[in-house]
């Protein structure tokens, strides 16, 4: 019975203390980062509207580049199940072909 307590007690004492210590971590974390994002100077934050639009073309290209691979690869591998698909019906009328001529 008193083993039970004991380790009842203990439970409760750990999920306080990791839950303390949870609260205790994000606040410094959330105060650490916020510090340190008031003190980048506002240059820093500045983009001009030329590398926006250098981004902005960047971003497009790739977009529209795996669309076409996509597209490409998309389309081989179709052609490669009917070719398969055409070469299995054309064996498979061969045999039959074969079967009524020796039949």
């Amino acid at each position: 019975m008193i083993k039970k307590h004991f380790a009842f007690i203990c439970r409760q004492i750990k999920n306080t203390c990791s839950r303390r210590i949870g609260r205790i971590l994000g606040t410094a974390y959330f105060s650490f980062f916020f510090s340190t994002y008031l003190t980048i100077p506002a240059y820093a934050n500045y983009i001009d509207p030329a590398t926006t639009a250098m981004l902005v073309q960047i971003f497009a290209g790739i977009f529209i580049t795996l669309g076409v691979m996509f597209g490409v690869f998309r389309r081989k591998i179709i052609l490669c199940f009917k070719n398969l698909s055409i070469k299995y019906m054309q064996r498979k009328i061969e045999k039959q072909r074969k079967g009524k001529d020796s039949g």
